[in-house]
């Protein structure tokens, strides 16, 4: 799997501090707006972000349960396209949620004054058309690329990230404003602000890999950082399950769902890396299924 495909399915497995920010990015990167004929709709490049649509709407329903989207393909081989389409009443409720009517980063959302949504404004400008190389994977190299839809937000949205420790460039490329870097430290720096945990740790593990040398408190920080996280996260998934356990919620569920949350229950402190191995799974799996408890839990009332 690439880089920019790992990440993405880092970014929408794992829980979101800000949906609103989020939305709003990637509608803003990967959306026809203003609304046309009520009709809301988004338009998808290839295979990567096809995922990313059915996450978009599986955050929406959770907002707006009665929201009714089309989706599908245009085209054929790497011109194929896909799209999803949304109308009515939810269109103008999801527009006003995410603030759309505003122009500038900072009217929309506080995000020079509220961490939590810049992170998710970030992470949903890469999940609707960012991009991330390593080398070994093509001509770049070391490459991180954020899309930005508007010019005049591109400065503010740099300031605010070089406030927080991460430094990119700008420059403009066609009708797109690009925020980039090619500079391994700083892909680290991002890859750890945006809490992309897993993938942080291992592009730092392959900048020391291939530097033989590297700071030990910067990369113990990383997986120290990715540890803590990772723990607290197990814990609040066998929470989850137990809590649903004990509601008598989990014979509802498909096979695959219970044998997979029955792991996380008897290796309650390992990665989900290592129940994917053990279940012979892929690990985005592993990871929405466990996602899934914790969501289930708390609409149960936990």
């Amino acid at each position: 799997m690439d880089k920019t495909r790992e990440l993405i399915e880092e970014i929408i497995s794992g829980e979101e501090p800000n949906v609103a920010a989020y939305l709003s990015a990637v509608l803003r990167v990967r959306g026809e707006i203003p609304v046309k004929k009520g009709t809301l709709g988004g338009i998808f490049a290839d295979s990567a972000f096809r995922q990313v649509i059915f996450d978009f709407i599986n955050k929406v329903r959770r907002i707006y349960p009665e929201a009714q989207f089309e989706t599908g393909g245009r085209g054929e081989g790497e011109a194929r396209r896909y799209y999803f389409e949304l109308e009515g009443k939810a269109a103008e409720e999801l527009l006003k949620f995410t603030r759309l009517q505003m122009v500038t980063v900072g009217s929309g959302f506080d995000l020079e004054g509220d961490e939590d949504a810049l992170v998710s404004f970030v992470r949903g400008l890469f999940a609707g058309g960012g991009t991330l190389t390593l080398p070994g994977e093509g001509e770049r190299g070391y490459y991180m690329e954020l899309r930005v839809p508007d010019f005049e937000e591109t400065e503010r949205l740099r300031t605010a990230l070089a406030v927080r420790g991460v430094l990119l460039e700008s420059a403009g490329r066609r009708a797109d404003s690009l925020l980039y870097t090619r500079r391994s430290e700083e892909i680290c720096n991002m890859l750890a602000f945006m809490r992309a945990g897993g993938c942080a740790v291992e592009v730092y593990d392959l900048v020391v890999s291939r530097n033989a040398m590297g700071t030990a408190s910067m990369r113990a920080n990383y997986q120290t950082s990715n540890v803590d996280k990772a723990m607290a996260k197990a814990a609040q998934q066998v929470e989850a399950i137990e809590f649903l356990r004990a509601k008598g919620e989990l014979e509802e569920e498909d096979g695959e769902t219970k044998l997979i949350w029955s792991a996380r229950e008897e290796h309650r402190t390992e990665s989900t890396a290592f129940l994917a191995s053990l279940l012979g799974m892929s690990k985005s799996k592993v990871v929405r299924r466990l996602q899934k408890a914790i969501d289930k839990a708390k609409q149960k009332g936990m």
